[in-house]
């Protein structure tokens, strides 16, 4: 076989190759623009729209009890935590971000209207008296509380029969913190201070 019919099938096997790599780098590249996640990941790493990322937390809850997010409740609390804090310590467990969320499980057929009871204590920082907070649960905004860091204090937030019934089964609460500061210059969003949470509860309302 001559030199020139030997390069021929050569020269298209190259070409196959570059072409392979080709069409790799264009589909890397489209997944990289369009990825497919879910989305609670890509809002808080790809769109940067949230400083809580979900996590698949059982909302496992005793319900009409009082669940400590001191160190002394970590157990009863974990389940709870879906996402935006960190500890527990001795004062608290403390919300980082810009949102925190929590989750209650409630017993089958409980559809009627409830009350979540939350013990809060905002942190301490010059300048700061004093923490907003707005509480939504199942996606309606139901009350705006403001937090001082002299004294830890249970708000009472009642929350409607059509929101329980909107939950199919549970309360997922989050907690927004407009008024959130850094602590430290470098500190990122996700690293934003705002509240305590000490304790939880929720109830049917009387």
């Amino acid at each position: 076989m001559s030199d020139a019919r030997m390069r021929r099938p050569l020269a298209l096997l190259a070409y196959g190759f570059v072409a392979l790599a080709i069409a790799f780098e264009v589909a890397t590249l489209w997944f990289m623009l369009h990825p497919q996640v879910p989305p609670d990941y890509r809002a808080y790493y790809i769109d940067q729209t949230t400083t809580c990322l979900n996590q698949p937390v059982s909302g496992d809850y005793a319900f009409g009890s009082t669940v400590s997010f001191r160190s002394d409740g970590a157990a009863l609390a974990k389940p709870l935590r879906v996402c935006g804090w960190e500890g527990p310590a001795g004062d608290g467990t403390h919300a980082v971000g810009e949102t925190s969320r929590l989750r209650f499980a409630l017993p089958a057929g409980e559809n009627g209207p409830m009350v979540l009871n939350l013990e809060l204590v905002a942190i301490r920082r010059e300048g700061v008296p004093q923490q907003r907070v707005v509480v939504r649960v199942n996606g309606a905004e139901l009350r705006t509380v403001s937090v001082s860091p002299e004294t830890p204090t249970v708000f009472e937030v009642p929350v409607p029969a059509d929101v329980v019934r909107a939950g199919k089964g549970r309360l997922d609460v989050f907690l927004d913190y407009p008024d959130a500061v850094r602590m430290s210059p470098t500190d990122s969003n996700t690293r934003l201070r705002s509240v305590k949470l000490l304790s939880a509860q929720v109830l049917l309302a009387s």
